[in-house]
């Protein structure tokens, strides 16, 4: 039986001759589909979906995934019967199979009109098109012109009309088709192939995707491995690779600096690294009470709220834990988690101003996070706008004073405090076992919540989920400054 190859499936070979390989001999090597994943997904669905509204009357080919030739016999059938717009319409060329978001005939023309859910077109979008002009002029009509249609992030709701912007790229698939067919063709000899592509992992693995069977494949790169090191390019850790140095313990430290050097010489001595003088000069300038404050945040592509844009970041929730004085061991805490549709930011605002107070510095974990969203918040609510800019001015950061004066073997590379906290305080703030363990999980959850999708006992269980989480970000960050001051 002919195996027939998906326009996804060819793309993936045009990454990775192996990872086209695996998919055909070895799906079971495939990791599974995470729900961070899926998310993306299902916002690109949607985008697919709203572009439809937006693109007049047409026949939608429907059909399951996996009918070729069902899908395919439609596609046929509505242009023969003068259809002027098709949507999924469906191609299958000779054992080649591909979709097409939209197919446009005006007059005697046919346009295709492939939509996308990022804000510009990627220049791996030509050979996807490619792909879908080659299979669709093989057993369907010419192309006059091939278009992305993507998300315009300058669209600020409710004006959907402009939600989307399009861009000719005729041209440019035109000249990459010829390109394309031999790759193609390569690609339909490894169908039949019995012995895997001698092909090494590389930069390729994460471009322009992580692959599914990175797992399988980088089982053998060893632990705290040179991509595992702070501040160095990809290309200079693969070049390190490539010549044999694997292990960061591999290298010298004396042929490196700065953080570099840092971490060499961690890793191979085992001892953390601290500065306290660096350490007591940064904390120096922190005023009590302080303040350990950590948003949430939900960045729709399709803008829910008055103001904001496709992949605004709008906070839905915040814990923060309040530390009155050094001398002191208790701590109080305040929290705000929305769980609706309406728009959020209203009460978080009045709850935060309500909480921070008037004094005292307010610590997050890189900064310019939470001091960005607030300025937004501040934009859009005039009449506190200098109450929350007023906010922006006390916040201090314990991140640059991690990445200069402190590094342990275990942040393997990274400042995140995922990484920062288990390491330096142990188990006490670690995220595993937590049912909402990081910033995807909690927007996946709050989607969830706020749209209704769960309901009843779970609903209220993946709220108390929510908290927890949220609680332990800002908790760690309280560990991490205690810490902070006993290195000093």
């Amino acid at each position: 039986m002919t195996k027939i190859l998906s326009k996804s499936k060819l793309m993936r070979g045009i990454q990775c001759e192996k990872s086209f390989w695996y998919s055909i001999h070895k799906p079971e090597l495939e990791a599974e589909i995470s729900e961070a994943t899926q998310k993306l997904f299902d916002e690109g669905n949607a985008i697919g979906e709203k572009a439809r509204e937006f693109g007049g009357p047409g026949v939608l080919i429907e059909g399951e995934y996996w009918d070729f030739t069902g899908t395919h016999a439609k596609t046929q059938e509505a242009i023969k019967a003068g259809a002027k717009t098709i949507y999924e319409a469906s191609f299958l060329t000779h054992n080649f199979y591909a979709r097409a978001d939209i197919l446009k005939k005006v007059k005697s023309d046919w346009h295709l009109i492939e939509v996308k859910k990022a804000t510009s077109v990627k220049d791996y979008y030509i050979e996807d098109a490619a792909i879908q002009t080659m299979i669709i002029e093989g057993s369907g009509p010419k192309l006059k012109t091939i278009s992305i249609r993507f998300v315009n992030n300058e669209m600020v709701f409710p004006d959907f009309e402009n939600l989307f912007a399009t861009e000719d790229i005729t041209e440019q698939v035109r000249d990459s088709i010829s390109e394309i067919q031999k790759k193609v063709k390569k690609f339909q000899k490894f169908v039949s192939q019995k012995e895997e592509p001698k092909i090494t992992i590389g930069p390729h693995c994460a471009d322009p995707f992580d692959c599914s069977f990175k797992d399988h494949c980088w089982k053998k790169v060893p632990e705290k491995s040179v991509f595992d090191l702070p501040q160095m390019t990809g290309k200079k850790k693969w070049e390190l690779f490539e010549a044999g140095k694997k292990k960061i313990t591999d290298l010298d430290p004396k042929d490196y600096k700065g953080l570099v050097q840092r971490a060499v010489e961690v890793t191979k001595s085992k001892k953390l690294f601290t500065d306290p003088k660096k350490i007591a000069t940064a904390l120096a300038d922190w005023k009590w009470p302080l303040y350990f404050f950590d948003f949430e945040t939900i960045n729709p592509a399709m803008p829910r709220y008055k103001g904001t844009s496709p992949y605004s970041q709008v906070p839905f929730q915040f814990s923060c834990h309040v530390w009155d004085k050094a001398e002191s061991k208790k701590l109080s805490h305040f929290e705000y988690l929305h769980t609706d549709a309406t728009d959020p930011r209203p009460l978080i605002i009045k709850s935060m101003l309500d909480g921070l107070g008037k004094k005292g510095s307010i610590v997050a974990y890189n900064k310019s996070f939470e001091i960005g969203v607030i300025k937004k918040l501040a934009e859009f609510d005039k009449k506190n706008r200098e109450a929350l800019l007023t906010l922006c001015e006390r916040f201090v950061d314990p991140l640059p004073v991690i990445r200069e004066s402190v590094y342990h073997p275990e942040f393997l590379g990274s400042f995140s405090i995922k990484h920062v906290a288990p390491a330096l305080i142990g188990k006490k703030v670690s995220y595993a076992g937590l049912s909402v363990a990081d910033g995807s999980d909690a927007q996946i959850a709050a989607e969830q919540v706020i749209l209704g999708k769960v309901t009843g006992k779970a609903r209220d269980e993946l709220i108390q989920d929510m908290l927890e989480y949220c609680r332990q970000d800002t908790l760690a960050m309280v560990e991490i400054v205690k810490w902070l001051m006993k290195a000093c």
